[in-house]
């Protein structure tokens, strides 16, 4: 199977699940990605991709978030980035690999088991969501988890949290975008990998939209989060084989 092939597939379904729940583009596509070029060549494809798919559902939720939320959390995720960018930069890619898969599973597998959340209240914690998320945005263009939890700390209704992470993605995927091209990773080969994703990105979160009111999202996600758990144990033993 070509890398191009391989591209088209994993946004085709990474965009779908993007758009079911709202979330997960990035923890699917950068690991997948990840193991079949690099760390390196992933994380720029993926920030483009992110950022296309932000627009389209920033757009779609723009009435269901909440601003001095996201504000909050943009704040500190600009704080973080650049801490992860130097991660990226200096860090080797067998730990980078290792370090993307254990996080993943132990993600995947704490979001299964589904422990109820205490509710914080401080608006450091808003803030510290914020600025974890920007590390983990710089160096994997993973910035969803912490939100996700923090979201669910607070109750937040469907629309609220779609809308409000969506948001708050959105503008973390322009200062990640920006950050990859003041450090000239947009290759002419990143370029022309996203221009052959885009259809497939397109097509996948559309049909995720669409078919998001008719799927049980609760099965749904413990089906992705399975996945998850597969994939991170396949990054953790790539990881360990460099």
């Amino acid at each position: 199977m070509t890398t191009e092939i391989i591209i088209v597939v994993t946004i085709l379904f990474a965009s779908f699940v993007r758009g079911v729940l709202g979330f997960g583009a990035a923890l699917i596509a950068m690991p997948v990605l990840s193991g079949f070029t690099s760390v390196y060549e992933a994380a720029p494809l993926v920030a483009l991709i992110g950022l296309s798919n932000d627009t389209l559902l920033g757009a779609y939720y723009r009435r269901s978030f909440d601003w001095a939320v996201v504000s909050q959390l943009l704040v500190g995720s600009v704080l973080g980035i650049p801490l992860g960018f130097l991660v990226l930069r200096f860090a080797p890619e067998s730990g980078m690999l290792s370090a993307l898969g254990l996080a993943l599973v132990a993600y995947a597998i704490y979001a299964l088991l589904s422990p109820a959340m205490p509710a914080l209240k401080s608006r450091r914690w808003v803030y510290g969501t914020g600025f974890v998320s920007g590390i983990l945005n710089g160096s994997y263009n993973l910035p969803g988890p912490p939100v996700i939890l923090y979201g669910n700390s607070q109750g937040w209704s469907q629309e609220k949290f779609k809308g409000t992470l969506s948001s708050f993605l959105w503008g973390n995927a322009i200062l990640i975008v920006l950050g990859h091209g003041i450090q000239h990773r947009f290759s002419s080969l990143v370029l022309q990998q996203y221009l052959v994703a885009m259809p497939s990105l397109f097509v996948g979160t559309f049909i995720g939209i669409a078919l998001s009111k008719t799927f049980d999202p609760l099965m749904f996600r413990k089906v992705v989060l399975f996945i998850l758990v597969v994939i991170g144990l396949r990054l953790v033993a790539l990881g360990m084989q460099l």
